[in-house]
């Protein structure tokens, strides 16, 4: 049996660094944002966090794009 996997959500997080602990170990925060199009580009993606991680306060340690999908079997 084939399985369509349908796509229902996409969304984007950035992971920004916002400074250290007390046992000197980074601590990290991340931006969510959601209601991505599901059928975007990733190189349009990256684009867009590039953008929005230059005006951020703290250094961006990773860049994540979320999925999520519907499965049925045909």
């Amino acid at each position: 049996m084939a399985v369509v996997a349908t796509p229902l959500n996409s969304g984007l997080r950035i992971i920004v660094e916002t400074g250290r602990d007390e046992n000197d170990k980074p601590v990290f925060r991340t931006r969510s944002y959601s209601n991505v199009k599901t059928d975007a580009a990733d190189e349009d993606l990256m684009s867009v966090a590039n953008q929005i991680a230059n005006i951020q306060s703290y250094p961006v340690y990773a860049i994540r794009r979320t999925m999520e999908f519907e499965l049925a079997e045909v």
